[in-house]
């Protein structure tokens, strides 16, 4: 049997996010931003800009938390995959 592990579509990662940072774990992260992107890494910071979060990878470019649909294979409930 097939299964996915969700969280509501009204939750956002970012309390997961920041337990990640702590531990400084790798995370696996899809993006959707006009199609869906992988990311993955270790998140040296998270930061309140512009009214919303912003996560940064391993010294990427900022990832906008409210963009994010999963996170280490925890979908949100609302993405179609």
């Amino acid at each position: 049997m097939d299964y996915k592990c969700t969280i509501d579509a009204s939750d956002s990662f970012l309390e997961l996010l920041k337990a990640e940072k702590e531990r400084q774990q790798k995370v696996s992260i899809i993006i959707d931003d006009n199609g869906w992107e992988r990311a993955e890494g270790i998140i040296s910071e998270i930061v309140n800009s512009n009214g919303g979060n912003y996560l940064v990878l391993d010294e990427g470019a900022p990832i906008n938390v409210a963009k994010i649909v999963a996170v280490n294979g925890v979908f949100k409930t609302d993405c179609s995959c």
